[in-house]
């Protein structure tokens, strides 16, 4: 995982973009799993966790409970890792170099995943990082895969803003995605950010970080064209990622807005996930392999692997210069 990432600009300007969970340096104790030592950005191979059938809406529950069916039935233990094998997994160093790092990670011998590597390099001239992410198949299998970058929310109510680009709908979380605390409609559709169906009637506005309220919210925006442009009005800076959305057709927001009480959130997280995904949410393999309501609208929710043809994933996070920031 990437960590303690400082990008500089022209004339010393010095910004971390990045989401830093506070629990890995304020003595608590480590939790299991990914969340022990979750950090800036990831790569989920595969994407998403199992969920229980009677956590989502009525519209969704044939999709958590369908049998895995076609070339490659078979899940392996690994695939109900949250986020997947390689966020738990001791990866080894390839090879590197002043500016860019490749490792690369086998996968238990038992996956219809081989090996996954990473490649990330920094630009010297500029404030861009580019990564690629290749996935090697022992056989023909279908995975939902995705990127998992977790950018910080300024403090000031409605001061980052996202601009999505293009795409066909957007689908709230089906099961909440924290029952009480989420205020999004479970399941609905909608066709622009700032006009999201919410509980208590009519439509909120998504596209402005963070929520004055404490929440926790996910929603996926669905046939993007591959770029997002996220912009921090309190610290005067834009980003864009782009990625091949031909491959990753969705763009999942994960919106952590201090919605989680419990340790070790603890009512202090305050990050949106950016996450490029071929999948249904995070509702594991099972789900986004089966028919389910976003593959029914023609947007793939799993990714083709043949162990003939390593599936290379390109995307880039660049800080933009010459930005009018209001």
């Amino acid at each position: 995982m990437l960590g303690d990432v400082v990008l500089r600009h022209g004339g010393g300007h010095v910004v971390r973009p990045f989401y830093e969970v506070p629990w890995l340096r304020d003595g608590s104790a480590e939790p299991d799993g990914l969340l022990g030592h979750m950090r800036n950005e990831f790569a989920c191979v595969p994407f998403g966790v199992p969920y229980a059938e009677d956590a989502v809406v009525d519209e969704w529950r044939p999709s958590l409970s369908a049998p895995v069916s076609g070339y490659d039935p078979e899940l392996d233990a690994s695939d109900d890792l949250l986020h997947g094998y390689g966020c738990v997994g001791d990866w080894t160093l390839v090879q590197q170099t002043s500016h860019a790092i490749e490792i690369a990670l086998s996968y238990p011998e038992t996956s219809a995943i081989e090996r996954v590597v990473r490649r990330i390099a920094v630009d010297p001239a500029s404030p861009t990082i580019d990564f690629t992410v290749t996935v090697e198949a022992r056989r023909k299998t279908r995975r939902p895969i995705g990127l998992h970058p977790n950018l910080a929310l300024p403090s000031v109510a409605g001061a980052f803003r996202i601009d999505p680009g293009e795409f066909e709908f957007g689908v709230v979380h089906p099961g909440g995605p924290e029952p009480g605390v989420s205020r999004g409609v479970p399941g609905a559709v909608f066709r622009a950010l700032d006009e999201v169906p919410v509980r208590v009637g009519g439509t909120a506005a998504f596209d402005r970080l963070p929520f004055s309220h404490d929440t926790e919210e996910i929603i996926q925006l669905c046939g993007v064209d591959g770029r997002v442009v996220l912009t921090d009005e309190a610290s005067r800076v834009a980003y864009r990622l782009s990625w091949d959305a031909a491959v990753l057709p969705s763009l999942l927001l994960w919106i952590s807005n201090r919605g989680r009480q419990y340790s070790p959130w603890s009512g202090r997280n305050l990050c949106v996930g950016v996450e490029p995904v071929a999948a249904a949410f995070e509702l594991g393999c099972r789900t986004s392999l089966a028919n389910n309501p976003i593959n029914a609208r023609g947007i793939a929710t799993a990714v083709e692997l043949d162990p003939q043809r390593p599936l290379s994933i390109a995307y880039r996070l660049e800080m933009l210069s010459g930005q009018s920031i209001a």
